[in-house]
């Protein structure tokens, strides 16, 4: 009788290890996963809602984490922060008739050299005409260059996540027109950050 191949469980062989948020939230252990012995699991991304990590205000789950894994290290996975995005239902019903939304869509680069892209938006309390528009995105383009190029990108996290960067945008706009809200809609990080470390590793 030919023997039979006995099949290895692959979900037994995972470990678990937890997941920490970054230095810049906290180092707070925001979720728990099984991963691969092989390191596969480095660049793996998860998702958590700002509420996981600072239980105080219910408008936290309004904005979503992409927190992406750099390290594994004793059934501790540390993290860097992937992208800030907040939800797309929510921001759409504040959008209100009798007033505008202008939008400003930039690529930055921080002062430690991390390459951002900033998706924000303005809402304004009564509506506006193209040419206001266009002045109000050239204030907020010029903002956003002076302040994130002078941060550190635990320093922009930090700002975006505390509404400093956001506040200091919305002072500006409203020597141009009154602002009713200032919201940041994305944060994408677009360094690839896996192979920046490998190679600082390698040096």
């Amino acid at each position: 009788m030919p023997k039979v191949a006995k099949v290895k469980d692959k979900w037994k062989a995972k470990e678990w290890v937890d997941v920490f948020a970054p230095e810049s939230l906290g180092n707070i252990n925001v979720a728990r996963i099984p991963v691969n012995e092989d390191g596969s699991s480095v660049g793996r991304v998860v998702p958590v809602s700002l509420y996981n990590i600072f239980n105080e205000n219910p408008e936290y789950n309004n904005i979503k984490l992409m927190l992406q894994i750099v390290k594994v290290d004793s059934q501790r996975a540390n993290t860097i922060i992937k992208s800030i995005e907040y939800a797309r239902e929510v921001y759409r019903s504040m959008i209100r008739r009798g007033s505008s939304l202008v939008e400003w869509i930039g690529t930055y680069n921080t002062n430690d050299s991390y390459k951002v892209r900033l998706h924000i938006a303005v809402f304004t309390t009564e509506r506006i005409n193209w040419s206001k528009m266009r002045a109000v995105r050239l204030v907020m383009e010029k903002s956003l260059s002076e302040m994130v190029t002078n941060m550190t990108y635990d320093q922009l996290i930090n700002s975006l996540l505390t509404n400093k960067l956001l506040d200091e945008v919305s002072e500006k706009v409203k020597k141009l027109h009154p602002v009713k809200n200032t919201l940041l809609v994305k944060m994408k990080l677009l360094t690839p950050v896996i192979k920046r470390m490998a190679e600082a590793t390698a040096q």
